[in-house]
């Protein structure tokens, strides 16, 4: 694609609205408040919309697993490690006797998947256990992990979390240091703004704020096969296995990748974030629609129906 500052972004007045005013209109009716939409087709912002003055950083929740998605892309690209690795060959300061059998077969692929294992989602966020463990990895490291790596989906943080220390022991540094040089500054994201454990880690399942116009960028690198301005910055087939679903059977609705969710039509995907965060890339239309809202109703089908089918079928 063309310089990203080449392209001209219409003022929020001036872009045609036509599905974008529909779609509001329908989420106010169901109380759901719309803080900023973006709808891009062949590069060219085509249709917006935006209740606070300016595009602010917001918490984008998981669609930061998606990032974190990208990051493992890169040390994977670096050769810094493979989706193939055992969890283990990352803390060598464990002794595998002393852990679920399980987890000696855990590879950073399963975590990838959501498939680590795991019986439950553990605590993250919002659970009164995150305000008292301060060692994170541990508490993952010696959970009891009942089921075969790989074979069942059950959306967990902590694997997002872990992909996210897993990338800091590779490369030395955060996944946020890390990603900085090579991604968020190549799309002009400066000065990443991304929440950390208590121990200081990058926390890669949430606490990423983005801006809309930021998460647009995210969208058209994904859209691009991982190019942004001319440059490859990461591998297109780590991308297209990324996006495509990886459960042949027992898998969530419509499919999951690397942190990413696949669509109703089974071709495009999506970053997914809390409150209705959304990136979705349709590569067949050349098309990216993003939306940052503010609900705790999850409402993706409205988007998918309401928003992104219309605009796909626009003239």
């Amino acid at each position: 694609m063309g310089a990203w500052a080449d392209i001209r972004f219409p003022t929020y007045q001036e872009a045609a609205m036509n599905c974008t005013e529909e779609f509001i209109a329908k989420m106010k009716q169901k109380d759901i408040v719309i803080n900023f939409v973006q709808a891009w087709r062949n590069d060219t912002l085509e249709e917006s919309y935006a209740r606070l003055d300016k595009p602010t950083r917001l918490h984008a929740y998981s669609v930061s697993k998606s990032v974190t998605s990208i990051g493992v892309g890169l040390a994977v690209q670096e050769g810094l490690l493979r989706l193939d690795d055992p969890v283990l060959r990352f803390y060598p300061e464990y002794d595998p006797a002393e852990l679920a059998p399980n987890l000696r077969r855990m590879t950073v692929r399963d975590l990838l998947m959501m498939g680590c294992g795991s019986k439950d989602k553990m605590f993250f966020w919002n659970d009164a256990q995150r305000l008292q463990c301060r060692d994170w990895q541990d508490y993952f490291l010696r959970n009891a992990f009942p089921y075969e790596p790989g074979t069942r989906f059950e959306y967990n943080n902590f694997n997002s979390y872990m992909c996210s220390c897993i990338v800091e022991r590779a490369a030395g540094c955060t996944l946020k240091d890390y990603m900085t040089p090579r991604f968020f500054d190549k799309l002009g994201i400066g000065n990443p703004d991304w929440l950390t454990c208590p121990m200081g880690h990058s926390a890669g399942a949430n606490g990423l704020f983005l801006s809309i116009d930021e998460m647009s960028r995210i969208g058209q690198f994904l859209l691009h096969d991982g190019c942004w301005n001319g440059e490859q910055l990461l591998d297109p087939a780590y991308l297209h296995e990324a996006e495509k679903n990886q459960y042949p059977v027992n898998a969530p609705k419509h499919g999951y990748g690397y942190f990413f969710w696949t669509n109703p039509d089974d071709e495009s995907y999506r970053a997914d974030g809390m409150y209705g965060q959304y990136i979705v890339v349709v590569p067949k239309s050349k098309a990216v629609v993003t939306v940052q809202a503010l609900d705790s109703k999850k409402f993706f089908d409205d988007v998918w129906s309401e928003l992104v089918v219309p605009f796909l079928n626009k003239g």
